[in-house]
């Protein structure tokens, strides 16, 4: 029986991976699931995690 063709290609987690060291935003890991979905984590917050101080009780 011959191999399944790869859903993500290394040549494109590469272009992902560039893209975020060439922005200037670190890479702590990433995650690549059967289907294709690749999920990069960073350092950097999110702007809706950002504290607002007009957020406080």
């Amino acid at each position: 029986m011959a191999m399944p063709r790869a859903t993500l290609t290394q040549s494109e987690l590469t272009r992902y991976l560039k893209a975020y060291r060439d922005a200037g935003i670190p890479v702590v890991r990433s995650e690549i699931s059967r289907d294709g979905k690749v999920v990069i984590y960073s350092t950097e917050k999110q702007m809706d995690e950002v504290s607002n101080p007009w957020d406080r009780p």
